[in-house]
């Protein structure tokens, strides 16, 4: 026989050895106290651990948010054109200046 064999069988007979019966009044009150320690169906939210996935959930979708906004706004419109006046009342001299979309600054004529 090999050593784990008689290891094992030397156990089982040390725990035979010890083993007794239990009174029936005894066990009664244990299988009773047992009930109440059995999980009862209404656990509470907070011992539930669905609630911890709703943290990264809900920063998914605020990040979700931020990401998809700026593309459902409307474009900006450029500006179709600049009026700016300028009036010298003494000298009778008014000045009106229009800058138009296509004006480039360092454009040479």
């Amino acid at each position: 026989m090999s050593d784990d064999k008689i290891l094992d069988e030397q156990i089982s007979r040390l725990v035979r050895s010890v083993e007794r019966t239990v009174p029936p009044l005894v066990e009664t009150r244990i299988l009773a106290a047992a009930e109440g320690l059995r999980p009862r169906a209404g656990i509470s939210f907070m011992r539930r651990p669905l609630w911890l996935a709703l943290i990264p959930g809900a920063a998914a979708v605020i990040l979700a948010a931020l990401f998809w906004l700026p593309i459902f706004q409307k474009p900006r419109q450029p500006i179709s054109e600049i009026r700016t006046e300028f009036e010298l009342p003494d000298k009778n001299i008014k000045i009106i200046f229009f800058q138009k979309p296509d004006f480039n600054l360092f454009k040479e004529n």
